[in-house]
């Protein structure tokens, strides 16, 4: 069973490799390599990890693939780590096997580990942090200490949500049949976990606590939750059990509800109990409860080694199954993406509006115009979303310049101060200028003169195509890209 196990997450490790070097960049993905381009201790969205992992192999060639790879090894790193775990906690490599499984075959998982984000390093330090705690607690060694506190820095320097993993840790340790921890080594590796975190606090506290802020009060900011708080928690568990598969997803709430490891449940419980309390009163996104799905995949290796052979069975059809049919089509949909929806189309006449998911291949001919209308009067390219700008420079080199309010996009300013003094800028839109006056209000500020440069439209073999909406901005005033960043009064 455990060799078939392993050669199944292999196959779906080569299979996220194949859609990482086959699909172009998405407008995030790109934002994230526009950090690796300016490394840091901090940045507005996130804490580094990310943007350190892209610049580990996105300097070898201006490839998606190339871009990506860092995560993709992130999941290999993460089964082994999470195996591990497992196999230390039980002593039995057949829980290690499962929990590889559950974790490797669920849809979200590979999304995490095939696409640039936070999550892949996120979850790779938080199982490598596991299995770590697993061995310093059974064992006591130093050493495993020292690693478990490199892992945490890990945790803390991927997701602001990395202080559940810290508090769930202390939290067992303060177990009354635990006390020998508190005697032992994890004061060390929270010291070393603090050491490590220790720059990005302070490139915190030298920009405003800025990522702090965002994560705390503007990431949602203007969102209205719909319905009541009870059908908003709902609609939460819901997305979640298709996103991880319902087999999955029940199995592991299951553990939840009943643990049967102490380390892993003070690991899990936290933070799914916070996010749940959180989907009462605001928006939860389904990736937040990634580190506590981790251990929640420990917990139903540690489970199914103590299950009678019938039970497991059962447990495994129930589980595994689903998983094993959603993965495929995840797979086909983003290696066949035409074809895909081809037949979705013909099978129920869906039809998408301004290319849906397939805008993502627009960027690379959109780019390469802009580059071509701009390059003869030195005219730079202005947008108003972060990863628009990113992608545009990603595939043609065209200097991000974002203009507008969004708080999400404040990283890119500082590539292009508000102080630099174009005489010509094209804005790039998604929607046409005429259903935007507050945008309309401020380039007539900053621009002498505003000339519509017309729709431009980029299809897909036969997909709807994608438009965007040109806007020429001549003899821009010596202030007017602080105008049109909402920095001056207008």
């Amino acid at each position: 069973m455990i060799p078939l196990i392993w050669a199944l997450c292999a196959l779906i490790f080569a299979a996220r490799a194949e859609v990482a070097f086959t699909l172009p960049l998405t407008g995030d993905e790109a934002y994230y390599w526009e950090w690796s381009k300016h490394p840091a201790f901090g940045y507005v969205d996130h804490p580094p990890a990310v943007a350190w992992t892209i610049a580990a192999f996105a300097q070898f060639g201006n490839e998606p693939g190339l871009v990506r790879l860092g995560f993709v090894l992130c999941g290999i790193v993460a089964a082994l780590a999470l195996a591990g775990c497992a196999t230390t906690l039980t002593g039995d490599s057949r829980a290690g096997a499962i929990a590889a499984l559950a974790l490797t075959v669920t849809p979200m998982a590979s999304v995490a580990f095939g696409t640039a984000s936070p999550d892949g390093p996120y979850l790779m330090f938080w199982c490598l942090a596991l299995y770590f705690a697993a061995r310093a607690f059974t064992a006591g060694r130093l050493f495993d200490y020292l690693l478990l506190g490199v892992a945490l820095g890990g945790v803390l320097l991927s997701r602001i949500f990395g202080f559940a993993l810290l508090f769930g840790l202390i939290a067992y340790a303060l177990t009354p049949g635990e006390r020998r921890l508190r005697r032992g080594g994890l004061v060390l590796s929270l010291l070393i976990a603090l050491i490590a975190y220790t720059p990005f606090l302070l490139w915190n506290a030298a920009h405003q606590w800025v990522t702090f802020t965002f994560a705390l009060l503007h990431r949602h900011q203007g969102e209205v939750l719909r319905g009541g708080g009870v059908r908003n928690v709902a609609t939460l568990y819901l997305t979640q059990m298709a996103a991880y598969s319902p087999g999955i997803f029940v199995a592991v709430l299951v553990a939840a509800v009943r643990p049967r490891n102490a380390l892993l449940g003070w690991t899990a419980l936290p933070l799914l109990s916070l996010l749940t309390v959180l989907a009462f009163f605001r928006d939860v996104e389904i990736y937040w409860i990634l580190g506590a799905f981790a251990s929640l995949c420990a917990m139903l290796g540690v489970i199914y080694v103590k299950l009678e052979p019938r039970a497991r069975s059962i447990w495994a059809t129930i589980a595994v199954v689903p998983a094993l049919t959603l993965l495929p089509l995840l797979f086909a949909v983003t290696l066949w993406p035409a074809r895909s929806y081809e037949i979705v189309h013909r099978a129920t006449g869906v039809q998408l509006h301004d290319a849906g998911p397939f805008e993502i291949f627009a960027f690379r001919p959109l780019a390469q115009d802009l580059r071509r209308l701009t390059a003869d009067d030195g005219a730079i390219v202005m947008t108003d979303g972060y990863g628009l700008s990113s992608v545009l420079d990603f595939n043609a080199g065209v200097t991000p310049v974002v203009i507008g309010y969004d708080w999400q996009g404040r990283e890119a300013r500082s590539w292009y101060p508000s102080s630099t003094q174009p005489r010509r800028a094209l804005f790039v839109d998604k929607v046409p200028l005429q259903t935007r006056p507050d945008f309309q209000r401020r380039l007539h500020l900053a621009c002498a003169h505003v000339v519509d440069g017309g729709i431009h439209a980029y299809g897909y073999r036969g997909t709807p195509p994608r438009n965007f909406y040109f806007t020429w901005c001549d003899d821009i005033v010596p202030d007017g890209i602080a105008i049109l960043r909402w920095e001056t009064p207008g």
